[in-house]
């Protein structure tokens, strides 16, 4: 386990077990990280902190098109790209600004050490 515990964002959380953004947010707290979930549907903007080290992305293209306002106007340093939550036109923006992004699995990532 890696000691440099992150400010992470779960950018696409949703309540239900089952769901990989519940699972990545329950081991990110279990890993000690300081840790925010974001579900744009039923939470304002104003629930996001201002900055983070990382975000982890579970929202579909379509979804994340729609919701990408909140997340541009982030600082962070890192996005992480989960599978199924790919968008060129988004990462491209975000690589823009100077945000490392990964194609990766948060949860793969934890447990190998590699976050």
């Amino acid at each position: 386990m890696s000691s440099k515990k992150e400010k992470v964002v779960v950018y696409g959380y949703s309540d239900s077990p089952e769901r990989y953004s519940n699972m990545a947010y329950n081991l990110l707290n279990a890993y000690h990280h300081e840790t925010y979930k974001f579900n744009p549907r039923e939470q304002s903007p104003a629930d996001l902190p201002k900055a983070c080290d990382t975000v982890s992305l579970y929202m579909s293209a379509a979804i994340s098109d729609k919701f990408s306002g909140p997340l541009l106007k982030m600082t962070f340093k890192r996005l992480i790209v989960n599978p199924g939550a790919e968008n060129e036109a988004l990462e491209k923006k975000l690589s823009d600004k100077g945000v490392e992004v990964i194609h990766g699995c948060t949860l793969v990532m934890l447990k190998t050490d590699q976050f």
